[in-house]
């Protein structure tokens, strides 16, 4: 693959989460949230608001077993 570098302003709490969650290469993690927030916009607006609406009401209706904080990333995720 080809690379090249640079630069862009991040917020410092948006750098320290980034780190919080790499154990090794930060580069290929950034690589990897990268792609996903790009597969995330690759979704119709439509359906990704579709599927953030059922997202909240799921976990109560159905019964799921999941905590508010993987629901609250996951609509995060699906609010992008």
């Amino acid at each position: 693959m080809e690379t090249k570098l640079v630069n862009y302003k991040l917020p410092v709490d948006l750098i320290e989460q980034i780190e919080g969650l790499s154990t090794g290469n930060k580069t290929a993690l950034v690589i990897s949230l990268l792609k996903q927030a790009i597969h995330l916009r690759s979704v119709r607006e439509e359906v990704r608001i579709d599927m953030y609406e059922a997202a909240k009401k799921s976990r109560l209706d159905l019964g799921l077993d999941f905590s508010v904080r993987e629901l609250r990333s996951l609509i995060d995720g699906l609010h992008i």
